[in-house]
């Protein structure tokens, strides 16, 4: 067979496609891709793990050292004689000498004043009537603060040949061999369950203190029936029942006023609109 003149019959080489790898180096490159992403994944667990380890001890070390703090000043407070009692002040006293509550918790000086609890005080001051509640107050170095919430004197009640002074809850708060000065004096039984104390109890607790002072003695034969004696003019005051008791105390300074000093009359409050003021039979 006869060839074209200028045609050769050596074969030309195949020529891959550019850009196509071949297929050997291409597994080999995945390898050492594959290869170095492992490597760095574990280098970032490692570097995390590192860091959670560094923050873990961190944290440890801080709560040992705050739990150490912590009992270190525990054990300052309760056993060091730098913080002892040494001094007791009073605040809120108007009956109670500071030197009787002083007194009475004189056996607790010289402790640490976190050792002293609200109940070892209300201990030391339970014979102390007049004292309703109180609060403490700590100032350091060594010094309690006892503020006082002391129970009001209501009158005094005739027992036993001396004069019982009581409050509105008919607590024995002290007695006297003689009436009190500025305190009534009540002429029912002291007993909180019994109605005419409590009668009295309220008619005496709403009048203003310069009344109240003034007053001799208060009885109460029923609820509304309450009625007192002025000390100075024995003028008698039928106060009526413990209702519109502000009312009836509103009006009863004028109508003393008006009732003078001289013949002992009655003032009738008991319907405070229109009060009566007429002589004692």
């Amino acid at each position: 067979m006869q060839r074209p003149e200028g045609f050769s019959a050596t074969k030309t080489p195949r020529t891959r496609p550019r850009g196509r790898p071949q297929r050997g180096g291409s597994a080999q490159g995945a390898v050492r891709e594959a290869t170095q992403r492992r490597r760095r994944a574990e280098k970032a667990e490692f570097t995390g793990l590192t860091a959670a380890t560094r923050r873990r001890r961190g944290v440890w070390a801080l709560s040992l050292g705050s739990i150490a703090v912590v009992v270190l000043a525990t054990v300052v407070l309760v056993l060091s004689p730098v913080l002892a009692l040494r001094d007791v002040q009073v605040e809120g006293s108007h009956t109670v000498p500071e030197t009787d509550i002083q007194q009475a918790l004189s056996g607790l000086y010289g402790e640490p004043l976190a050792r002293i609890s609200n109940d070892r005080v209300a201990d030391a001051l339970s014979s102390i009537r007049v004292i309703q509640a109180f609060e403490t107050r700590i100032e350091p170095p060594g010094t309690l603060v006892i503020i006082l919430n002391e129970r009001r004197p209501l009158g005094a009640v005739s027992r036993g040949g001396a004069f019982v002074v009581v409050d509105a809850a008919a607590v024995e708060l002290w007695s006297e061999p003689d009436a009190p000065a500025g305190l009534p004096v009540i002429l029912v039984e002291a007993d909180p369950t019994s109605p005419s104390f409590d009668a009295v109890s309220r008619v005496l607790l709403a009048l203003p203190p310069e009344i109240s002072r003034s007053i001799e003695g208060v009885t109460a034969s029923t609820l509304d029936d309450v009625r007192f004696t002025m000390r100075e003019s024995s003028h008698e005051v039928i106060w009526g029942s413990a209702e519109r008791s502000r009312e009836k105390a509103r009006v009863l300074g004028p109508a003393l006023v008006a009732a003078g000093a001289g013949r002992p009359k009655i003032i009738d409050v008991t319907t405070p609109d229109s009060v009566v003021v007429r002589q004692q039979d």
